[in-house]
């Protein structure tokens, strides 16, 4: 499709976007894991566009969840839950979409969690 599309089987396929931040790339993966099947990563300027009404997630100021289209070779049309079911118009240049791969459950990321590390700690 384009650039700023990323079919999710593991962490190197998000690793692999390079506009969201490292937190937000850790965001995607938790929020892939947790059953989403699209997570859009939308820049300040698209969010702030006075005819968008983009909800973002707890801990993310750049991603949504939502239904993915391909709308046309420029745009993807986005719909949300907790909107009115309008469709919003992203321009595939500016936004990164995040699609679950079929039957992926668990994505190992290189942050490890508390329990890892007390795990690697009483292995000393």
């Amino acid at each position: 499709m384009t650039d700023g599309y990323h079919l999710v089987r593991e962490w190197s396929d998000i690793a692999a976007a390079t506009k969201p931040s490292g937190r937000d790339k850790q965001r995607v993966a938790t929020l892939l894991e947790e059953g989403r099947n699209c997570v859009v990563w939308v820049p300040t300027w698209l969010l702030d566009a006075e005819d968008n009404d983009i909800a973002t997630v707890e801990a993310s100021e750049h991603l949504a969840v939502g239904g993915v289209e391909d709308y046309s070779e420029k745009a993807w049309s986005f719909t949300q839950s907790t909107t009115d079911g309008s469709a919003v118009f992203l321009p595939k240049s500016a936004v990164v979409l995040f699609e679950r791969g079929e039957g992926v459950e668990s994505i190992e990321t290189p942050q490890r969690g508390l329990a890892s590390f007390e795990e690697a700690q009483s292995d000393d």
